[in-house]
């Protein structure tokens, strides 16, 4: 019968087609981090649910009086408040490197962070 060098055969080409899309993977993953957008801006009214959550997350109290935000890709990642009070992020994303983009663009705007 040919199942048996037919079997051979498929393997061969599905193992060469594996080792293809690996090397493209190879020369287009450069390892750079993907670009996300970043926004910083002061918190709305409607951004007390989702300071709410991100200061559970933090092991918080939620911010309240002025309070800058960073949004990465249109999500609460992190918030300062303008008032004093200690800063909040998500600790499963790059909060930290978000608290110091926040504390720029605080000393920016002439407020304090």
């Amino acid at each position: 019968m040919f199942v048996g060098p037919m079997n051979f055969l498929l393997a061969r080409e599905r193992s060469s087609e594996l080792r293809a899309t690996a090397a493209r993977r190879r020369t287009i993953d450069t390892g750079a981090t993907p670009v996300t957008r970043v926004t910083l801006r002061y918190a709305a009214a409607a951004d007390a649910e989702g300071l709410d959550v991100l200061a559970a997350l933090d092991s918080a109290e939620a911010p309240s009086g002025p309070v800058l935000v960073a949004e990465v890709d249109g999500r609460l990642r992190a918030a300062l408040p303008l008032n004093g009070g200690g800063p909040i992020a998500d600790p499963f994303h790059h909060g930290s490197e978000l608290i110091q983009l926040l504390r720029v663009r605080a000393a920016q705007l002439g407020r304090a962070g």
